[in-house]
């Protein structure tokens, strides 16, 4: 049985190891999207295990992505990437104690378009095609941007700073 487990993990390790960078970090976006989600879910339905389990791993997977950057880059893209991880962190690390789900939402709305972004350059770049949904790009970006005035309206002062980033 110890061994079958440890050839399935040097196989699976085998095989990620295969994967193109960009595929994967495709695929880890993928994922912290789908850990948002049933994160948020387990807030409204007031079931603390699905939120915490998800959770968890979508803070892992963002510190995963945060570590992906190179330590010596400071370009602005690796610089904004940086910024938003931590803050993603930080407002993640918040929802445990306060069980907003507004929060993951917007969470959800900044990995989405990163994912796009990482679509529309990376991805096509390495040769990757990727099906997208049609969405309104003017309904989500109003949205948005009556979330971001709201939330900053209702947080004045220094700590406002950071939530007015992530909201």
């Amino acid at each position: 049985m110890v061994s079958k487990q440890a050839s399935n993990a040097y196989f699976q390790a085998q095989a990620s190891a295969k994967i193109h960078p960009a595929k994967l970090v495709h695929m880890m976006y993928e994922r912290l999207l789908l850990n948002l989600a049933w994160a948020g879910e387990g807030i409204e339905e007031h079931d603390p295990k699905k939120r915490g389990e998800n959770l968890s791993r979508a803070i892992a997977i963002i510190t995963e992505l945060n570590c992906c950057l190179r330590a010596g880059d400071e370009s602005e893209p690796a610089r904004f990437l940086r910024g938003m991880y931590e803050v993603l962190l930080l407002e993640l690390g918040r929802v445990a104690l306060s069980k907003d789900v507004a929060i993951i939402r917007q969470a959800q709305r900044y990995v989405s378009r990163l994912k796009e972004i990482w679509e529309e350059t990376a991805m096509r770049e390495n040769g990757f095609a990727v099906e997208r949904k049609v969405e309104s790009a003017l309904e989500l970006a109003h949205e948005e941007a009556a979330m971001v005035y709201q939330r900053c309206q209702e947080k004045k002062g220094v700590v406002a700073a950071s939530m007015c980033f992530l909201a």
